[in-house]
């Protein structure tokens, strides 16, 4: 695994800007792809490793028929939760200048992982509830809480201390966090889509079809991993320059908490 660094004075703007976002969000995970993906891919192993049960038919009783399934999600929540926060104190560590350590980066996930999972719990119920009622209230919620993750890795807050150290830190700028939501999250369905569907047709012409769906699911999940490492940086690098934007503060500054 590659040691290269990039400089931290690359991660020093003064304006909050969805084009310097994302090209920085790409410089971090370029520079350390492997170690990322390393992270968002074990995260991602669950529904591989434990298949989903065949249903028994409309007679059969077994309380266990759903454990496995059960254990799998239960095991994803856990991965995801210490992954995002293995991924958050890495691309700082990145943004520093520094190389990576991912052991010092999952000491750091698991101090923070209970706050993590009440937090990632709470604002998706609310997300999900005001998206149900009306789309438009959810979008403004996941806009105003884009940044919560970081702030309750980095400033070390409870729930509802990052929630609301996130609506201060986008207030004013969540017009440009959606666009930059956009800018991922589209073209992440479309080639998820698109890589799944490949797969599975290409895997039915020769395999059974319970084998082709296995490689379809290996595919998904493989692209998965590397969106959703992008996501997470992409989410860290805007809440560094939302306060470099509006604190005035450095990269290091932010990070000094880490030391």
């Amino acid at each position: 695994m590659a040691d290269q660094t990039l400089p931290a004075s690359r991660f020093a703007e003064r304006e909050f800007r969805v084009g310097h976002v994302f090209s920085r969000a790409l410089s971090v995970f370029g520079e350390h792809f492997l170690a990322f993906l390393l992270v968002t891919g074990i995260a991602s192993l669950p529904p591989i490793l434990i298949p989903h049960p065949a249903p028994l038919g409309p007679r059969a009783i077994n309380p266990f028929q759903n454990f496995d399934s059960i254990f799998a999600a239960l095991l994803s929540i856990v991965l995801a939760t210490l992954a995002q926060a293995i991924v958050v104190y890495g691309a700082f560590e990145v943004m520093r200048g520094r190389p990576i350590e991912l052991g010092e980066s999952a000491k750091v996930g698991l101090r923070r992982f209970f706050p993590i999972v009440g937090l990632a719990t709470l604002v998706s119920v609310l997300i999900g509830l005001a998206s149900v009622l009306l789309f438009v209230p959810g979008i403004m919620l996941y806009t105003m809480w884009f940044v919560a993750t970081p702030a309750c890795v980095v400033e070390r807050l409870g729930v509802l201390g990052s929630m609301e150290r996130s609506r201060e830190l986008t207030k004013g700028k969540r017009w440009r966090i959606f666009c930059l939501a956009l800018l991922v999250l589209v073209p992440a369905l479309m080639i998820g889509g698109i890589v799944g569907g490949a797969a599975v047709a290409g895997g039915a012409a020769t395999l059974n079809d319970a084998l082709a769906s296995t490689v379809g699911k290996i595919a998904k999940l493989g692209w998965n991993a590397i969106w959703t490492a992008f996501y997470n940086i992409m989410v860290v690098v805007a809440y560094h320059d939302l306060r470099v934007a509006q604190e005035g503060v450095d990269t290091d500054q932010i990070a000094a908490v880490f030391d």
